[in-house]
Order: structure tokens, then sequence, then C-alpha cells
């Protein structure tokens, strides 16, 4: 009975400190981070029961990539492998009007600009499948696919926790702003040592956190 009582407390110091230690990496990614910005749209099909968090989706994609992965590519189903594609980092940079954009992909970062270990990426062919002539030989298809070039998209994290009171009305908000009539929202992040972290989303300069 006492192994087992102290089993028990060691398990949850250890959980405590790894709580505390993600608490502390996210506040300090917040405090010390750069601001980028990126043009987002409400995940879809919206959930009415989700709470707690708004659901973005943020992609952005790039054509320059360097050799060290452009010589990982194959021409198959993933064109990148799992540890390969967990590998990449991306540089972003701003547009003239403030929003952010991916602008090249590595494994290797350079000492130039801003760097993000992106929460997920795809990696493609710029000649997709459905281009395929008629009666084009697969082997022919497959060498003019891989010579079309290859693609990096990144997806950037995409909740934000937010107050479970507004969280229903806010979901709500930012589904209007990103539909073909609305007028957009912007994803707010910090980055800190290629670290990205989600911090609000504002729709005409205003947060839905109602900040």
């Amino acid at each position: 009975m006492m192994k087992k009582s102290i089993f028990l407390i060691a398990a949850l110091i250890i959980q405590c400190l790894a709580i505390g230690w993600l608490i502390f990496r996210y506040e300090r990614v917040v405090t010390k981070g750069t601001e980028v910005r990126f043009n987002c749209q409400a995940y879809d099909p919206y959930d009415p029961l989700r709470g707690r968090y708004l659901r973005v989706n943020v992609r952005e994609s790039t054509t320059n990539i360097a050799e060290e992965i452009r010589r990982k590519c194959e021409d198959g189903k993933f064109v990148l492998e799992k540890a390969d594609r967990k590998a990449v980092l991306v540089r972003v940079e701003p547009n003239t009007n403030g929003v952010w954009r991916v602008v090249e992909a590595a494994f290797t970062p350079s000492n130039e600009g801003v760097w993000i270990k992106p929460k997920d990426i795809i990696a493609g062919y710029n000649l997709s499948y459905s281009e395929k002539k008629d009666n084009e030989d697969w082997s022919e298809f497959k060498k003019r696919r891989k010579a079309s070039g290859v693609f990096i998209q990144a997806e950037m994290p995409n909740q934000l926790f937010i107050n479970e009171t507004i969280a229903k009305k806010a979901e709500k908000i930012l589904q209007e702003a990103t539909s073909v009539k609305g007028k957009g929202a912007i994803a707010v992040y910090r980055v800190l040592n290629n670290e990205i972290v989600i911090t609000d989303i504002e729709i005409e300069d205003k947060s839905v956190k109602g900040d």
C-alpha cells in the first residue's frame, strides 16, 4: 500500500512538472517571441459543441525548396517520408499589408529571417495526378510529374483557447468573417527559436476574445 501511494504521488508530481513546463514554454514564446500574422479560415465544419477553443485553418505554400529536401523527394504516395516531413522548417516574411507568408523551406535554417517549425507539412509535386493525359504511359507521366517541381505546404497551429462562455458566439463570428462575403480574419502568432504558438484571432483589428 505504501509503495502504491509513493508511486501515485510521484506520478502526480511528474504530471504537474510537465504541465508547468508546457505553460512556461508557452508564456516564454508569447512574451519574447516575434509576432507574425496570417490570413485564416474558420474550421469547417462548424462544431457548436466544441467549446473552450476556436479552430482555424492556416496553410501557406512555397516552391522555394532547399536542395536537401528535393533530394529526399520520391514520386510516391507521400513524396516525403514522415520523419523528413517533421524535420522541415519554413521561413516567413511579411507582405506589404502586414500579413505574413511562407517564402522558403529547408531542413537546416539560415541565419536570415524568421524560421518556424510548422504543426504539419504537406509535400507534393506541382503536377497533380488529374493532369495525366489519356493516352500517356504512367512511367512517362511520373517523369513529367517529378520534373514539374515540388511544393511545400505548411500548416500552422490551429487551436486558440478561449473563455467557453464566449466561444460559441466567437466561432459564429469567425465563420461569418471568413465566408465568401465576409471581411476576413487574421490568426496572430508568436515565434521564438522556431517554435510558434497562436495567441489571438482578429477580425477588423478586433480580438475575437473581446479584449
